[in-house]
């Protein structure tokens, strides 16, 4: 009976997260009361309470689960890459984190939510200031650069971290701007993925290597 007791408060827990991420992304913050979100998760409103003793709490987890679960699809998918080729090059590395980036956010569904849930919240913070740096930037940097500091020519720590910020900035730049060209606009060039990808990948390269010879 215990057992099924915690099982259920699990799956109480999960559905109001779920709910939450949901509804804190598409209207926001203040937009969200804790009414509609279980409704939406079909509980009641001291379930919230003894999960997460209230809303901004709950905020705050639904941010740490979509920053954690984001982080970590890229990290496997960059892993499971370089472990499926162990001879990859800095084009290879880049072409894999490109991919991991573009890739989820344009199949999952949860990974558009962590799109719009950090637009909202830059535009009305709530969340701690540190959070998102630490939860999501500092980790996918401490496991990137060490791979890139490996495959590219000598750069110093310092150095590396800025290239990776810069693809980074290339693809968020990419994800922000590609519902706002008409598809097939002959004035601006393809926003494929693949196409992107490549140009990516050579840019990146091109720019590593010069800032490697400067050092």
């Amino acid at each position: 009976m215990a057992k099924q007791d915690e099982k259920s408060h699990e799956e109480t827990r999960d559905r109001i997260l779920s709910a939450a991420e949901e509804l804190f992304a598409v209207k926001g913050f203040e937009a969200t009361s804790v009414r509609d979100i279980t409704s939406r998760a079909e509980c009641n409103i001291a379930s919230v309470n003894y999960h997460f003793g209230g809303k901004e709490k709950l905020y705050i987890d639904s941010a740490h689960r979509l920053l954690s679960d984001l982080r970590e699809q890229r990290i496997n998918h960059l892993r499971r890459e370089l472990e499926q080729n162990p001879d990859a090059d800095l084009e290879d590395f880049l072409r894999s984190f490109a991919r991991s980036f573009i890739e989820p956010l344009e199949e999952n569904t949860r990974a558009r939510l962590f799109l719009l849930f950090f637009a909202r919240e830059m535009l009305d913070p709530h969340l701690p200031p540190k959070l998102f740096f630490g939860e999501f930037i500092a980790p996918l940097m401490e496991f990137t650069t060490p791979i890139l500091m490996k495959m590219a020519p000598p750069l110093s720590r310092d150095q590396a971290v800025l290239c990776m910020m810069s693809i980074v900035g290339q693809l968020h730049q990419r994800m922000k701007t590609r519902k706002f060209i008409p598809e097939g606009d002959s004035t601006y060039p393809s926003l494929d993925s693949d196409h992107y990808v490549e140009h990516i990948v050579r840019f990146s390269a091109a720019g590593i290597r010069a800032c490697a010879r400067q050092e």
